[in-house]
């Protein structure tokens, strides 16, 4: 029933940055189902549509990272900062990244850079 209501969504999407949130809801409800592949690929048509899209970039980051494509990771986490200033998630994430590899001061920088933008988060 999903992917019907997304079909739709996409025949009547009248720009293309309606078009890019329409794919970046169905990648995650490929992450949602565990369809890895399906959400990789909506969040890469995503971005096509809207090179500015963060959340798509963020995600493609994450999925990235799972696959091991740790420099692919963080210029998608990158681009995402890039492009959206005011989201958190791509500075936490590749602070992170730089934790996981050794980088401490790199992640310190990066997580101070995140809890700027949402000194809330735990």
């Amino acid at each position: 029933m999903a992917l019907s209501c997304f079909e739709r969504s996409l025949a009547i999407a009248d720009s293309d940055e309606t078009r890019a949130e329409v794919w970046y809801n169905i990648g995650h409800v490929g992450v949602g189902i565990g369809d890895l592949g399906l959400a990789y690929q909506s969040f890469k048509i995503s971005v096509s549509h809207n090179a500015n899209h963060a959340e798509s970039y963020n995600n493609l980051g994450v999925l990235e990272l799972r696959k091991g494509n740790v420099d692919q990771a963080k210029s998608n986490f990158q681009q995402a900062t890039r492009s959206s200033a005011f989201l958190f998630e791509p500075a936490y994430n590749v602070a992170y990244l730089f934790y996981k590899r050794g980088e401490f001061q790199l992640s310190y920088n990066c997580v101070n850079e995140a809890l700027k933008l949402f000194p809330e988060h735990a």
